[in-house]
C-alpha cells in the first residue's frame, strides 16, 4: 500500500492532502515524497522551456501561483487514491460511484486551472514557449499516469450470479 500511495503522490502539492484517515500515519511520507517530486518537475521544466532572463523573471511567479492552483485539485487526486486503496477490499457501489465522481472533479479542476492560466502565461513567455510547457505539462502527467497505472491494481470483478444454463434439448 505504500508504494501506491507514494506512487500515487507524484502531484503538485505545497502542503497536507486530504489522505484517507487509513493512510493517516503516511502523511509525513506522502508530503516528503510530493516535495521531491515538486522540486524535480520544476527543473524539467526549466529545462525544457530554456526561459531568458526577462521570460524567467516574468515566468517562475506565475508558475509558483499555478502549482498553488493545482494543488487543490492534485489533493482531490491523493483522496481518491487513498480512498481507493482504503476500501479496495469491501469496495462498495456507493463508494465506487463517489471515487468516479471524485476522480471527474479532479480532472476538470486540472482542465479548468490549464484554461485560466493561459493568458497569464502568454505575459510571461512567447506562444511557442507556452505550447512547449503544456506539452511538458502533458508529459510530466503522462508519466504520473503510466506509474499510477501500473501501481493502482483495477477494481476487481463484481461478484456474478452464476451463468444461466442452456436450455436442455427433448
Amino acid at each position: 500500500t505504500l508504494a501506491l500511495l507514494v506512487s500515487g503522490l507524484a502531484l503538485p502539492s505545497f502542503a497536507t492532502a486530504q489522505v484517507n484517515p487509513t493512510f493517516a500515519d503516511l502523511n509525513e511520507a506522502v508530503e516528503e515524497a510530493r516535495t521531491i517530486i515538486q522540486t524535480e518537475r520544476k527543473l524539467l521544466i526549466g529545462q525544457g522551456l530554456a526561459l531568458t532572463p526577462d521570460q524567467s523573471t516574468a515566468f517562475w511567479p506565475i508558475y509558483d501561483k499555478y502549482m498553488l492552483d493545482m494543488k487543490s485539485a492534485s489533493d482531490l487526486r491523493v483522496k481518491v487514491i487513498t480512498d481507493y486503496a482504503a476500501n479496495f477490499e469491501n469496495l462498495t457501489d456507493e463508494t465506487a460511484r463517489q471515487l468516479v465522481a471524485d476522480m471527474l472533479k479532479f480532472q476538470g479542476k486540472v482542465v479548468k486551472i490549464r484554461k485560466a492560466y493561459v493568458s497569464k502565461f502568454r505575459k510571461a513567455i512567447p506562444d511557442v514557449k507556452l505550447a512547449r510547457f503544456y506539452q511538458i505539462e502533458n508529459k510530466l502527467d503522462a508519466i504520473t499516469n503510466f506509474v499510477l497505472a501500473d501501481q493502482i491494481p483495477l477494481v476487481p470483478q463484481a461478484p456474478s450470479s452464476a451463468p444461466i444454463a442452456p436450455p436442455v434439448a427433448r
